[in-house]
């Protein structure tokens, strides 16, 4: 019986960190786009655009272009302090189909990472 108690004990507990576990993901910033897709201009530049919304106040955003390991841009002050945060950033260089890979960080470390299409 004594086993039968300890074990019922160790699952409870088990499930009720994996229910502290889902809150954390409500914490990860949110990101909506305005269009599901975007097509440069001629000149292969495209403004990305969209909302981000976090829980917990935003640190920075990355943008970096698919291949790459540098970031196309780091922007650490207008998105700094926000809970949300409507972006507009110029993509530019754009000459064939190419995922932007944006990284939103908020100021507990959480970081939500999504990728977005531009056709030329």
């Amino acid at each position: 019986m004594k086993f039968f108690i300890t074990m019922v004990l160790i699952l409870a507990s088990g499930l009720f960190l994996n229910s502290c576990s889902k809150d954390d993901d409500a914490a990860l910033p949110t990101i909506t786009f305005t269009e599901a897709e975007g097509v440069a201009n001629s000149q292969g530049e495209y403004t990305l655009t969209g909302h981000i919304h976090s829980d917990i106040r935003l640190s920075k955003v990355v943008i970096t272009k698919q291949g790459s390991t540098t970031p196309f841009l780091t922007d650490d002050s207008t998105a700094n302090n926000k809970n949300d945060y409507d972006f507009t950033y110029l993509i530019t260089g754009i000459t064939a189909n190419t995922y932007i890979i944006m990284d939103i960080y908020n100021q507990a470390n959480g970081k939500t990472t999504r990728q977005y299409l531009i056709h030329p």
